[in-house]
């Protein structure tokens, strides 16, 4: 064979292997799903017992997410249906409805998860808890990849309208609930029960703090670590604690299942001349918050809700066409948490409140959450304003069924400021222009007065 020709055959061969590997590049893009290709993060929040100014005496339920350095079972991973790992986490938790970022958390861009994989250790129960979740694949999408309208959407430096972190809710006794977090706005994805486990404390939690398995050996550090936590909880409020320890409170996850609950209702506002969007916000009580604007509107006519905590509305006075935003606090809620408050373990002005949904829909509970709603199932909060926007009445109606929300006040009434766009409020106003028509039950053991 000549010169040239040897140069033919290996140009043929070359070009064969360029179209074998292009082939193989088709092959593997039509193969993969890059729709998912997200940037998301993920934070931890671990219910609370308590509400406190001083968050050094809050009691918060005390779960920690281990990552084992021999064991890849006993860990908390996010992957793929097929068993593609995509991200570890570890560390510990941030507030209930707020989160903190444990380790491996930080946002970047990859494929949204299929499957949960969480491990983690309760020291208030001794307990080792696992779960193995697939996720609601198509739920997840939507949530992280569909823009709605925001409140900040026509200011000068808008928020992206978007969910981008999931946030892990360590509710008592291993009951967990995963949210979609975003700018200002969060919702439910689902929620289950981890498992209890029986784990090698010293090769999980011991080797990662230490390393050192000849003194874990000889070291009860589990004892010591669940003492040291009983302390540090008897430290910051000996009240409670004493009551923990002799067992007269008891605590599991019934209260946060409850507040998981979805009712049928919509709302419904009436003022004197006054035209009203039906656009609202809410805060509730599953700590969901998101604003419901004129995209939203049809949509959430039909949707299941949970029970509002607080609801933020607009009002246009028909006379000089300006736009007002109004806050009602759906019960008391201490003054220096009004703008953050986060529901807290039995909080008893919460628990009469949350009755009246209870009773008007007793239907309802968090098996069917997922179940849509009968249009002759809904009923109404209905906010009634007098001439000056002042809240004159709540209550919730459903057909002639009427309870009095008499626990409701008004926040914060101002226009708009119109530098900042059509939902953005005045800032500079009073607050708590009316007050509740019923005691304020606030136990001061687990939660501070005004």
């Amino acid at each position: 064979m000549g010169k040239s020709q040897k140069i033919i055959v290996f140009q043929c061969i070359l070009i064969c292997v360029f179209f074998i590997y292009l082939a193989y590049r088709i092959y593997q893009g039509a193969n993969t799903d890059t729709r998912n290709e997200i940037e998301w993060g993920v934070s931890t929040s671990s219910g609370t017992f308590t509400n406190y100014k001083d968050l050094t005496n809050a009691i918060f339920v005390d779960s920690y997410v281990v990552k084992s350095p021999v064991n890849l079972n006993m860990q908390t991973s996010f992957h793929l249906a097929d068993g593609t790992w995509l991200r570890t986490i570890d560390g510990s938790s941030g507030s209930w409805g707020l989160g903190g970022t444990p380790l491996g958390g930080n946002p970047f861009k990859q494929p949204l998860p299929e499957i949960l994989h969480l491990t983690f250790f309760d020291s208030y129960d001794d307990q080792f808890y696992q779960l193995i979740q697939p996720l609601p694949k198509e739920k997840i999408y939507d949530l992280f990849t569909t823009v709605h309208k925001g409140t900040a959407d026509d200011t000068d430096n808008p928020s992206p309208n978007i969910y981008d972190t999931f946030d892990i809710g360590f509710a008592p006794k291993g009951w967990i609930i995963l949210y979609a977090v975003g700018a200002g706005t969060r919702k439910e994805i689902g929620s289950w029960q981890a498992k209890k486990i029986d784990a090698d404390y010293n090769a999980i939690i011991g080797l990662t703090m230490t390393g050192d398995m000849e003194y874990l050996k000889t070291h009860d550090i589990r004892k010591d670590d669940v003492q040291s936590a009983l302390n540090d909880f008897k430290k910051r409020n000996p009240a409670i604690y004493k009551r923990w320890m002799d067992g007269t409170l008891k605590v599991n996850s019934d209260w946060y299942k409850m507040l998981q609950t979805k009712f049928p209702w919509n709302l419904e506002v009436n003022a004197p001349d006054a035209d009203w969007s039906g656009e609202y916000y809410a805060e509730y009580a599953n700590v969901e918050r998101y604003e419901i604007l004129d995209d939203q509107l049809a949509a959430d006519k039909t949707h299941l809700k949970a029970a509002p905590v607080k609801i933020g509305t607009w009002l246009t006075y028909k006379p000089t066409g300006v736009r007002y935003y109004v806050e009602i606090h759906m019960f008391p809620i201490p003054k220096w948490s009004a703008d953050g408050y986060i529901p807290y373990y039995q909080d008893p002005n919460l628990a009469l409140y949350f009755k009246n949904f209870q009773e008007l829909f007793p239907l309802s509970s968090l098996a069917r959450n997922e179940t849509p709603a009968h249009e002759a199932e809904f009923g109404k909060i209905v906010l009634d304003f007098d001439e000056d926007f002042k809240i004159k009445e709540a209550y919730l109606k459903r057909g002639k069924t009427i309870r009095s929300l008499d626990g409701a006040y008004e926040y914060y009434l101002a226009p708009q400021d119109l530098r900042r766009g059509k939902y953005i409020a005045e800032e500079g106003h009073p607050h708590f222009l009316t007050a509740p028509k019923i005691p304020d039950l606030t136990d001061p053991v687990f939660a501070d007065r005004d």
